[in-house]
């Protein structure tokens, strides 16, 4: 793996750390390439703790495409921004998508002003999730779907609702040819019951298990929320535990 296109700044409000700070500690860590992806801004909406604020938008492409530049001898750098997707601002993804390199889709909230999905997600709300995300690969907007079985992070066990949702997106995902995220950053939460299982939030095993019985392909990212996130390689073992027996398409060397 010798690239990472799921990074975020302390623009989001819940992360840490200079813009170059993630620049340098990509370099020490050998990835050929860092990709910014922080939440994308909406003019409706100030929540500070979630995402920068509209105003922020222009200062967040100059200081990356700045540091294209500065250090273009060392390391390839994209801007980006992670998306939820919501149709009625289909045309604005699509303004983004020329002022920037890339779009992935992140989808956290059940409307821009409804709760999220890791607050509880039943089963009904997971084939909206999936609906939803189904329909950002549809639109083909996005390169690839951020933790996509982020729904499991509110829940507490796996359903035949789950298994569809899986379905729905692996069969997307196959068919519009998107790859999906193994997120390596829900180790964070430590690991949570699930009925007598006992594992990390995501990258959930039974998820990838229904991925697996289809032609997808699954790439890693580390979803860094501070610098140093993206030198502490044991997060792969981690993973690559949990999913033991599972066998996926890894693009080791995914470029955008």
């Amino acid at each position: 793996m010798d690239y990472n296109y799921h990074t975020h700044t302390d623009r989001c409000g819940h992360a840490l750390g200079e813009d170059e700070q993630y620049v340098k500690a990509a370099i020490e860590a050998g990835f050929k390439v860092l990709g910014f992806s922080d939440h994308v801004p909406f003019k409706e909406v100030h929540h500070p703790s979630e995402r920068m604020d509209y105003a922020q938008m222009e200062g967040y492409l100059e200081s990356i495409n700045s540091l294209k530049a500065k250090y273009a001898d060392k390391i390839e750098i994209k801007v980006g921004f992670e998306l939820e997707y919501f149709p009625e601002f289909k045309d604005y993804y699509q303004e983004l998508l020329g002022r920037c390199d890339y779009l992935i889709c992140g989808q956290h909230n059940k409307t821009l002003d409804a709760y999220s999905y890791d607050l509880y997600a039943d089963d009904e709300d997971v084939i909206i999730y999936a609906n939803q995300v189904k329909a950002a690969m549809e639109r083909g907007l996005v390169s690839f779907i951020a933790h996509p079985d982020y729904f499991m992070l509110g829940r507490n066990h796996w359903s035949d609702a789950c298994a569809q949702a899986a379905r729905i997106i692996a069969e997307a995902a196959e068919k519009n040819h998107i790859p999906l995220e193994i997120n390596l950053n829900g180790l964070r939460y430590g690991k949570k019951q699930y009925d007598e299982l006992e594992v990390y939030p995501y990258p959930f095993p039974s998820f990838w298990q229904e991925v697996a019985k289809y032609d997808v392909k699954c790439i890693y990212s580390y979803d860094a929320h501070r610098p140093t996130t993206l030198l502490e390689k044991e997060r792969i073992a981690k993973v690559l535990d949990q999913l033991s027996g599972i066998h996926l398409n890894i693009e080791e060397q995914f470029r955008i």
